[in-house]
C-alpha cells in the first residue's frame, strides 16, 4: 500500500472539483476562508476553475475537464495533497478517462466523502494507494475550527493522533447565515455496537454505500486484488448511508458477499445515516450482517453528519470500542524509519 508523504507547511493543497463546484454565495464565503485558515497554519492552496462552476444538473464541467484539471494538480510539485471541493452526483464520468498510471507516479493524498469515494475508493483497492475518507474543502472554513479537522490536518500532516469519538454530533441541516458556522452540537453522541466492549484491527477499506452500491452492481471497480492481499490482516469495512432503503442495502451486502468483498472481515463500521427508508437501522443491517460474527460498530463519526473522523483507506488501524466511545488509531508510517518528513512509503 503506498502511504503518500506526510504534507508540511510550505506545502500546496490542491483543490478540484470531480463532481459538482461551489457556486452558492456563502459556499463561496466558507471557500475563501478554508484559503485563509489553512493559509494561517503555513499551507498555500490552488484551487482549479471547475471549483466554481457547476452546470444545471450539478456538474462542475466536463469529464474531460474535470481530468484535465486533476492531471494539472498531480502535475504540479508544489501540491502534495488533493482536496475535493464538493459532493455531487457525477463523478463516476471520470473514472474511464483517467490516467491511473499519473495518479500511481505522483502518489499524493485524495482526501472528500461522499460522491468522493468514486476515485478515493478505485484508488485505493485498485491501485494501491491510500485515500483519506473525510470532509470536502469548505470544512477548512469552518470558524472556529471543530477538533476533527484538527485530527483531520494532524493525519495529513504525519502526526497521526489517537481520534477518539466526538461527543455531539449534527441531526439535521442547518441554513448558513455567515458560511463560516461550526458544526452544530445538535444531539450527545452514543456509538452502538453488536458487542459490549470490542477492538476491531485490519485495513480499512469503505465510503459511501450509494457509491459502493453503484460499483458492484456495475463491475466498475473489482476489489478482488486488494481483497486477496490484505484479507489476512483483517479487513474493516466502513460505510455510511447518504440516500437507501433497507432492500437497496440487503441487496448490495448480498452482492458484495457473493463477489468475495467481506473475504478476512474483522469488523464492520457504520456511520450515522443521512436518508434511511426501513426499520431501525442498526436492527436491520446488524440482521443482515450477524453470520460473520464480528463486531459492528454503528452511529460512528463518519460520513455526511458531522463530525468526522479521518478514515485512511488501506491503512492498519486499531478501533477501540466501550461505553458509547470509540478510538481509533491508524499506522501510516513504518517506524522510526519513516519519520513524518519522509517521502511516500510502502506499507
Amino acid at each position: 500500500m503506498i502511504i503518500p508523504r506526510p504534507i508540511r507547511r510550505g506545502d500546496t493543497i490542491g483543490v478540484t472539483a470531480p463532481s459538482a463546484g461551489v457556486t452558492d454565495p456563502l459556499d463561496l464565503v466558507r471557500m475563501l476562508s478554508a484559503v485563509s485558515n489553512l493559509g494561517a497554519r503555513g499551507y498555500r492552496v490552488r484551487a482549479t476553475p471547475n471549483c466554481f462552476t457547476s452546470d444545471e444538473d450539478g456538474r462542475s464541467s466536463p469529464a474531460e475537464e474535470k481530468v484535465r484539471q486533476i492531471r494539472s494538480l498531480l502535475e504540479d510539485d508544489s501540491v502534495t495533497a488533493i482536496v475535493s471541493a464538493k459532493g455531487g452526483d457525477y463523478q463516476h464520468e471520470t473514472i474511464g478517462l483517467i490516467d491511473w498510471d499519473a495518479v500511481t507516479d505522483n502518489p499524493k493524498w485524495f482526501q472528500g466523502y461522499s460522491d468522493n469515494t468514486v476515485l478515493g475508493f478505485k484508488a485505493t483497492v485498485e491501485h494501491d494507494i491510500a485515500t483519506v475518507y473525510a470532509g470536502n474543502f469548505g470544512d477548512y472554513g469552518m470558524i472556529p475550527w471543530h477538533r476533527s479537522i484538527e485530527d483531520n490536518l494532524a493525519v495529513l500532516e504525519g502526526r497521526n493522533p489517537v481520534q477518539r469519538s466526538y461527543p455531539f454530533h449534527e441531526d439535521g441541516f442547518h441554513d448558513r447565515v455567515t458560511g463560516t458556522e461550526a458544526v452544530a452540537d445538535d444531539s450527545p453522541t452514543v456509538w452502538r455496537c453488536t458487542e459490549d466492549d470490542a477492538v476491531i484491527e485490519g485495513r480499512l477499506v469503505g465510503g459511501c454505500m450509494d457509491v459502493l452500491d453503484w460499483y458492484v452492481r456495475t463491475g466498475n471497480c473489482d476489489p478482488k486484488g486488494f481483497v486477496e492481499e490484505y484479507s489476512g490482516e483483517g479487513l474493516i469495512w466502513f460505510m455510511e448511508t447518504y440516500d437507501m432503503d433497507r432492500d437497496r442495502v440487503g441487496r448490495m451486502f448480498r452482492l458484495m458477499a457473493e463477489k468475495g468483498w467481506f473475504k478476512g472481515v474483522a469488523g464492520f463500521v457504520f456511520g450515522r445515516p443521512l436518508f434511511y427508508r426501513g426499520g431501525d437501522y442498526m436492527e436491520d443491517v446488524s440482521g443482515m450482517l450477524s453470520s460473520y460474527g464480528v463486531p459492528l460498530l454503528f452511529d460512528a463519526d463518519v460520513g455526511h453528519r458531522a463530525p468526522r473522523m479521518t478514515l485512511v483507506n488501506g491503512a492498519p488501524a486499531e478501533l477501540r470500542f466501550s461505553g458509547g466511545g470509540c478510538s481509533l488509531a491508524m499506522r501510516l508510517r513504518g517506524g522510526k524509519n519513516n519519520p513524518p518528513t519522509s517521502k511516500s512509503v510502502r506499507l
